[in-house]
């Protein structure tokens, strides 16, 4: 039975999950939450958490982004996407939480802004998306990827939102620079070929 894969094509967090499953190449069926919505009660009973993305394995349900991901490597730990020294996988392990936790975040702020006129709310938080990716500049030192020549979980998190990041505040008249290490390791993201199909979907859906 093939793994079902609960998304939707807009979220970053989806996108994440959805690289690791196509690098592994691990069969799976992307379906969007039963009802249509992570807000309905259907998919509420099946994932109590009520989040995308999900998976089902079989019985075994399971949310959150960085969860699924630890399990898909430890199920499916070909290719190998986390270092085995403790402290190199806790360091990358840090780098994804800081993306869920500041950058992913920051950047969700802006698209309340969408159609609006406030430019000194957009200006505010495209100076709070800015600080979030110079500190991101400062965290890590990608060479091409963080774990050197070889991609790993960590990476994963942040092709799309990078792109969503300078894409959503185009779309409101600004413009993000991306710090010149921030900008090598995206442009090296997006030559893999199946990062890059991923990104270019989720470019198209937003």
């Amino acid at each position: 039975m093939s793994l079902i894969f609960y998304a939707h094509p807009l979220s970053t967090y989806c996108a994440k999950v959805r690289i690791i499953l196509k690098l592994k190449t691990i069969n799976f069926v992307e379906q969007l939450p039963p009802g249509g919505s992570y807000h309905s009660n259907a998919y509420h009973k099946l994932i109590a958490a009520g989040s995308i993305p999900a998976i089902q394995d079989g019985s075994f349900v399971l949310h959150d982004s960085d969860a699924i991901a630890e399990y898909l490597e430890d199920c499916y730990p070909l290719p190998t996407m986390r270092a085995s020294d403790p402290q190199q996988r806790a360091y990358q392990r840090s780098v994804a939480r800081y993306h869920d936790t500041r950058l992913e975040p920051a950047l969700r702020t802006l698209f309340r802004f969408i159609r609006q006129t406030d430019t000194h709310q957009v200006d505010t938080a495209i100076s709070v998306l800015t600080d979030c990716f110079s500190r991101l500049s400062n965290l890590v030192d990608p060479t091409p990827y963080i774990w050197a020549e070889q991609l790993c979980l960590t990476d994963c998190a942040y092709p799309t939102t990078m792109f969503m990041a300078q894409d959503v505040s185009a779309a409101l008249g600004q413009t993000i620079e991306l710090p010149t290490k921030l900008k090598l390791w995206q442009s090296a993201l997006y030559e893999d070929q199946t990062i890059r199909q991923v990104v270019d979907d989720n470019r198209a859906a937003v």
